[in-house]
């Protein structure tokens, strides 16, 4: 099991410390965005004098609401540092208000040196069954995610970019770590999902440009964007998106960038580059409504690409047969996930185009000019 290295209420201290998994840590809670150091002592010792906190509720009464604020309760909840209190972020996030009112006022009873009636009635097990009884259903993956590269700088729950794992290991021919090992100028094809867009204005001519951040499953590389091929491509630098980039890469400096010539959503790559679609059959497959329903399928997703049945027998080398042109398909995901669905996970496979890109001149090199093109 994967060490979990994310700040938690219930062990985290102040900075990273070692986890109890040899050789993990487990990031501070003044790592989280939005948390301050007195909040996280007042957490710390709160947690030192009366344990681990049993609930949210438990966790509200405990801590002092002057420096454990709202802000800070809503970041806590978000980047997932609560999670160990047994109940799911979208619902301490709903219950924060009724929590923390209900906090207050065992606070100012406390103060009046009053006993609340919940205090008699054992407060901290009548509230778990409260808040458990309001469980919601946990946010949205991309939300979860979202919140917590904000807060924390990272993924926890997952990555954005785990489900298109299979198209940028197939589409792409580098990724963000082994392109720095390409030549000088060197072209590729690149997945990613943009991080970050920083748009300016040049000074030479008055038109925009972008430095973009894209980031795979690998790491993050920049990507710059002049004149007509930010214009061309703009409507895909898009927060979020995946797409798939064609271009030159300069590794003349510590960091590489990426000069694109084509950038297109990742989820169109399949369609672009894919050369032959084979289907594998197996004897399970080869009988006359298996056959009919391929059929039927092949004819629903038709397209320019060649469609190729592998035949495969026990003990005896496979069979290919081109089928005819009519019968080409669109190598799209949708198409294999029907695939998938008719003859199993292992029938579909598409054989890609692996040719690196041809290096296209930049526009002042077609003009005669010099300079390095950067006019920012």
């Amino acid at each position: 099991q994967t060490p979990d290295p994310r700040p938690q209420t219930q062990q985290s201290q102040s900075l990273v410390t070692s986890a109890a998994t040899k050789g993990a840590i487990r990031f501070g809670l003044a790592a989280i965005k939005g948390v301050g150091e007195a909040a996280v002592r007042g957490i710390i010792e709160a947690r030192d004098k009366g344990g681990k906190f049993t609930s949210l509720a438990d966790f509200c009464e405990r801590v002092d609401s002057r420096t454990v604020t709202r802000k800070t309760l809503e970041a806590l909840i978000k980047c997932g540092a609560c999670d160990s209190l047994g109940e799911t972020r979208a619902s301490m996030f709903a219950a924060l208000d009724r929590v923390m009112a209900r906090a207050a006022s065992a606070a100012a009873d406390r103060v009046r040196g009053q006993v609340s009636l919940f205090g008699m009635m054992e407060e901290p097990a009548a509230t778990a069954k409260v808040e458990k009884a309001a469980q919601l259903p946990e946010w949205p993956q991309h939300e979860l995610l979202a919140h917590e590269k904000e807060l924390l700088g990272f993924y926890v729950t997952g990555h954005p970019l785990t489900p298109l794992a299979p198209l940028l290991e197939k589409f792409c021919l580098h990724n963000s770590t082994t392109a720095k090992a390409l030549p000088a100028r060197g072209m590729t094809r690149i997945g990613g999902m943009v991080s970050t867009v920083q748009q300016g204005m040049s000074k030479k001519n008055g038109k925009a440009y972008a430095m973009v951040t894209l980031e795979d499953l690998e790491g993050t590389f920049s990507m710059l964007l002049f004149n007509e091929t930010y214009d061309k491509y703009r409507e895909h630098l898009v927060t979020g998106k995946a797409v798939l980039v064609i271009g030159e890469v300069n590794n003349e400096e510590d960091k590489p960038k990426l000069f694109p010539t084509e950038i297109m959503p990742l989820e169109d790559a399949p369609r672009k580059f894919t050369k032959q679609v084979h289907l594998r059959l197996y004897p399970a497959h080869v009988d006359a409504a298996k056959l009919e329903a391929t059929r039927a399928l092949v004819e629903a997703h038709r397209g320019k690409c060649p469609l190729f049945l592998c035949f495969r027998y026990p003990d005896a080398p496979p069979v290919f047969i081109e089928t005819h042109e009519r019968f080409a398909v669109a190598p799209t995901p949708a198409f294999q996930r029907a695939v998938d669905e008719l003859l199993g996970e292992e029938t579909y496979y598409a054989k890609v185009d692996t040719t690196p890109p041809e290096r296209q001149k930049r526009a002042w090199e077609r003009k005669g000019g010099g300079g390095d093109g950067g006019d920012e």
